[in-house]
C-alpha cells in the first residue's frame, strides 16, 4: 500500500468513526446563569490559511458544559470567516459557576464554503464536532477560550470540494 492508499484509508476511518448523532436536540437551548460565577466567552478563529482567501463556515451547535449541567447551549454567530488573521469569533457566552474547575466544549458545523484567487470549493464538514475541555482557572486569566482551528491542515481535498478533518486547539 502506498502512503496516499494507507492515509486515505485512516482518513475514511476518521470519518465513519466520527459520523453519529448529537445530542443537540435532546437538550434545550438555553443558557443556564448559576450564581456565583463569573461571566466567560468560547470564540473560533482560523490560523494557517494557506491559500484561501475566505473560510465560511456555518456553526450547527455549541454547547458549554461543566459540573453536570449545561452552561450554555445557542450559537451566537451562526456564520464565520476564519480566513482573515486575528479575528476570534464569539461562539457562545457562559457563566461558570463557582467551584467548577473544568468546562467542557462542543462545537459542531454544518458546512461551508472556501475560495481562493482560482475558485470557490463547498466544505463538507457535517460529521465533525471539536469536542474539548478548557481550565477555568485558565480560561478567568483572560475570561475567553479560543479555539484555533488550523484551515490549511483541516480542509482536505475529497470529491468535488473539501471536507473538514480538523485539527485545533484551545488558548486562553
Amino acid at each position: 500500500m502506498t502512503r496516499t492508499s494507507i492515509g486515505l484509508a485512516i482518513l475514511l476511518g476518521l470519518l465513519a468513526y466520527g459520523c453519529g448523532n448529537s445530542n443537540h436536540d435532546a437538550v434545550a437551548a438555553s443558557t443556564a446563569t448559576p450564581e456565583g460565577g463569573a461571566p466567560f466567552s468560547l470564540r473560533l478563529s482560523g490560523i494557517d490559511p494557506g491559500d484561501f482567501v475566505s473560510a465560511r463556515m456555518q456553526i450547527d451547535s455549541v454547547q458549554v458544559s461543566g459540573g453536570g449541567a449545561v452552561l450554555a447551549n445557542a450559537v451566537l454567530t451562526p456564520e464565520v470567516d476564519l480566513a482573515p488573521p486575528g479575528q476570534a469569533h464569539l461562539l457562545a457566552s457562559f457563566t461558570a459557576p463557582a467551584g467548577i474547575e473544568e468546562v467542557e466544549f462542543a462545537v459542531a458545523f454544518s458546512g461551508g464554503t472556501v475560495s481562493t484567487t482560482k475558485g470557490k470549493l463547498d466544505v463538507d464538514a457535517q460529521c465533525h464536532t471539536l469536542r474539548l475541555a478548557g481550565k477555568v482557572g485558565r480560561i478567568a486569566e483572560r475570561r475567553h477560550a479560543v479555539i484555533q482551528l488550523d484551515l490549511a491542515r483541516s480542509l482536505v481535498p475529497s470529491g468535488a470540494g473539501l471536507t473538514l478533518v480538523p485539527h485545533f486547539e484551545l488558548v486562553y
